[in-house]
């Protein structure tokens, strides 16, 4: 069994590397200093196709990408780019955002914000951490109970990858506590819905205060 790169992945990835070296603002120490977020850069990789590796061709994906030409490719990407917390970034959304959506959430869903956000008209934030619990999701206390027209969801999550800036949040929460780890849903919240609030500089990255509810 043959494990090497076939030239068209070896070049998908150097092209990556180039675009990455020569096209994104490198001034990482600076934006690190001020806990600054560079949508520009952000846009510069959603126009060349990044944000879109983790989806296929009708949601603005690439159906000439395969799953590990992807992952090859965002290796690039961390060749390339001084700026790790971009990198980081990106996969952030594409596959803690993206994917899950992409395999559970209705065409409706899928048609409205898939495309956005691999165009980076969008920014998604996966929502699991809370103080008390970290990442483990079997212990969060966030709860989200039906009402009318939907569910309302209560609670706070702590440490959350691009909440500050985030458009939409996919948020984890309970729905029936006392099934445990079978309890567990998750939604896509529009971040400027009425009742959710985000911690007052939206435009810095760090660690902030995401309550969701009343």
């Amino acid at each position: 069994m043959d494990f090497s790169w076939t030239k068209e992945q070896l070049a998908f990835k150097q092209g990556i590397i180039e675009f990455a070296s020569s096209q994104l603002d490198a001034d990482e120490i600076k934006r690190d200093r001020e806990s600054a977020f560079s949508k520009p850069n952000w846009k510069r990789c959603a126009d060349f196709g990044f944000l879109g590796l983790s989806l296929p061709k009708r949601y603005s994906g690439r159906e000439d990408v395969d799953f590990m030409t992807a992952i090859f490719g965002m290796e690039g990407l961390g060749y390339g780019c001084k700026d790790n917390g971009l990198t980081f970034a990106l996969n952030a959304q594409m596959w803690t955002v993206q994917l899950p959506v992409l395999h559970f959430a209705s065409d409706e869903i899928k048609e409205q914000y898939l495309p956005a956000m691999s165009r980076g008209d969008l920014i998604g934030a996966h929502v699991i951490s809370e103080a008390e619990s970290g990442s483990d999701v079997f212990s969060m206390k966030t709860t989200a109970t039906r009402c009318d027209g939907g569910y309302r969801l209560n609670g706070e999550k702590k440490y959350i990858s691009l909440g500050p800036i985030a458009d939409v949040a996919l948020v984890f929460a309970l729905t029936d506590p006392e099934a445990g780890k079978w309890g567990v849903s998750a939604f896509l919240v529009d971040v400027d819905s009425k009742g959710i609030h985000v911690s007052a500089n939206r435009e810095k990255m760090g660690l902030r205060t995401v309550p969701f509810g009343d």
